[in-house]
């Protein structure tokens, strides 16, 4: 596979209607899978098996505006339910997961934009491009 550019990549928290205004980082998620320990008192090595694949969490940064709609419509999805996440890559391929907003955290610093750092868990199985 070639290399692709992030420049364009987007990411919805609506399934893809509305893609999220003013982005500058995404971390779609973090894939790990727990291990599960079998070994017994006639091992002399631990072993393991694999266990529960988990996405871990997704992150992505914003230049902050109080004005934007998409940015505010992050704060009203941070009620605890699940939403579809989109995440348009700028090879028009996607990822999609369901996850729950965690948080949502403003940073204002001298000489500097006002940027927000969104956190979210993962909730199900991630959709991989194709």
């Amino acid at each position: 596979m070639a290399a692709i550019t992030a420049n364009a990549t987007q990411i919805s928290i609506d399934g893809g209607s509305t893609y999220i205004a003013d982005v500058t980082s995404i971390t779609p998620y973090n894939l790990s899978l727990s291990t599960i320990d079998t070994s017994n008192l006639d091992s002399t090595w631990r072993s393991f098996i694999g266990g529960i694949k988990d996405g871990g969490e997704c992150t992505f940064e914003i230049n902050y505006d109080p004005a934007s709609t998409t940015h505010a419509a992050i704060e009203t999805a941070m009620d605890g339910t699940a939403d579809n996440i989109k995440v348009l890559y700028s090879d028009s391929k996607f990822t999609t997961f369901d996850a729950v907003i965690t948080s949502f955290s403003i940073t204002a610093a001298m000489d500097s934009v006002v940027t927000a750092s969104i956190g979210l868990k993962l909730a199900s199985a991630i959709v991989f491009p194709v």
